[in-house]
């Protein structure tokens, strides 16, 4: 994969992550007309731009975009770096990438292509699948199904998904504590991901944690649950490079400071 097409998936995950506010931020105009600017700047057909954004639409339920596969490891990898950063923050590093500048930068332009930089033809069994409007569909789904059913157990439920403590919903029963990870599917296959907070959290609760899968949620969800899935699952440990922005004052710009 050429760079500006490596560098083009980092744009297309922030129009399809942000949206409206993307396009409104970059104020290129509408849809069509951003696409077209994109592609100038990238030096790829605008129609590709609309592309790669479709491959992450499925995450974040704006358009349907290309649900039916599975996302490729370098698309993913994209998702796993950017994932922690707010719109202001990608909105930056896009700029950057369309304005050029990472091109001035080597050290920036080397993170970035290190993130997307995977054979894809060579992780033909790379498993994972983002492909879902999962997410808040998912758990909202959960919810209202617990509340009908009491399962898995029944209890006082607490909504823990904004804390980032492993996982999305603690249920508090006379006796126990339980906790429960939502992941959702589209359809009826695919892969789940899972943190490594929410990994090694299951893995330390043991029987007291459940994975909740939610499949064929476009159409007639079903659900089910799986006891300690760290015990009765053989997860694949991937380790991948998460972008942060950080900004330097050097000692002269400190002294100069100082000085006044």
């Amino acid at each position: 994969m050429e760079s500006n097409h490596k560098l083009g998936l980092f744009v297309s995950y922030y129009l399809a992550r942000f949206d409206v506010e993307a396009y409104q931020n970059l104020g290129y105009g509408n849809q069509s007309e951003t696409h077209e600017k994109i592609g100038n700047y990238l030096s790829v057909n605008p129609h590709t731009v609309k592309n790669w954004r479709d491959e992450f639409d499925p995450l974040f339920g704006h358009r349907a975009g290309w649900y039916q596969r599975p996302m490729s490891p370098s698309r993913v990898r994209v998702v796993q770096a950017l994932e922690s950063l707010d719109e202001p923050q990608v909105l930056e590093i896009v700029k950057d990438i369309l304005l050029g500048k990472v091109n001035n930068d080597e050290e920036e332009l080397r993170q970035l292509l290190n993130v997307v930089t995977v054979d894809d033809n060579k992780e033909k069994d790379f498993k994972f699948v983002l492909r879902a409007p999962t997410g808040r569909q998912a758990e909202e789904y959960f919810i209202n199904y617990f509340n009908e059913n009491k399962k898995p157990i029944d209890g006082k439920i607490i909504d823990c998904r904004d804390f980032g403590v492993g996982y999305d919903f603690k249920i508090e029963s006379l006796d126990r504590m339980t906790y429960v990870e939502v992941k959702g599917l589209s359809d009826f296959s695919g892969g789940v991901l899972f943190t490594n907070k929410e990994w090694t959290v299951a893995k330390a609760e043991g029987d007291n944690y459940f994975l909740c899968i939610i499949s064929n949620l476009r159409i007639k969800p079903e659900i089910v649950f799986i006891q300690n899935p760290s015990q009765r699952f053989n997860a694949k440990k991937s380790l991948y490079t998460s972008i942060q922005i950080q900004w330097s004052l050097s000692e002269s710009e400190l002294k100069r400071a100082y000085a006044k």
